[in-house]
């Protein structure tokens, strides 16, 4: 009931800003439910703190210490991105309808065979937080690993989730899958 008279009070851009970002996780659920559980999710705040983005990779590409940052090797222009300022844009995908998570996640397959092939692993620790961290967040809330300000070290930051959502980290890569 609280989550609900929540969502009534964002403003109509708003509310499409976090179903359309919501997406994007359901994608990711539906990445997991197809085989893909290795895929991670490494969401953030843009600077200017006005975006929500997202990237999507292996789990091979994460940090060692936190599930949703990127390992210091990777480059960040080489990876499948959605920001929140693409509306339903995503990943660059126009004119695509409809875009349920499911139409998303196998597009999601073709269009980035190569992060797909690293991703098409068994990773039941993160598959179980992600469900978790969905679960949590119902029914449009986003969670973020960093914004322009220094993070909570044991928890994401969440956001259009209910006062007091707390997401512990995801768990980090350590070699398998």
């Amino acid at each position: 009931m609280v989550v609900a008279m929540k969502i009534n009070r964002l403003s109509p851009e708003t509310l499409t800003e976090a179903k359309n970002a919501r997406r994007v996780f359901l994608m990711v659920a539906e990445l997991h439910k197809l085989g893909y559980e290795s895929l991670r999710v490494a969401p953030f705040l843009s600077p200017s703190g006005c975006y929500w983005r997202c990237v999507i990779l292996p789990a091979s590409m994460t940090s060692p210490s936190h599930g949703a940052r990127l390992a210091d090797d990777v480059v960040y222009e080489s990876l499948s991105k959605y920001s929140s300022a693409d509306e339903d844009n995503y990943f660059g995908w126009r004119n695509m309808k409809p875009k349920t998570p499911l139409i998303l996640a196998t597009r999601f397959i073709v269009e980035f065979p190569q992060f797909a092939e690293k991703g098409h692993h068994t990773d039941p620790t993160y598959a179980r937080w992600f469900a978790t961290m969905l679960e949590l967040t119902a029914p449009i809330g986003v969670v973020s690993a960093f914004g322009n300000w220094e993070p909570p070290v044991d928890r994401m930051l969440t956001e259009f989730c209910e006062d007091g959502v707390v997401v512990p980290l995801p768990p980090g890569w350590h070699g398998r899958g």
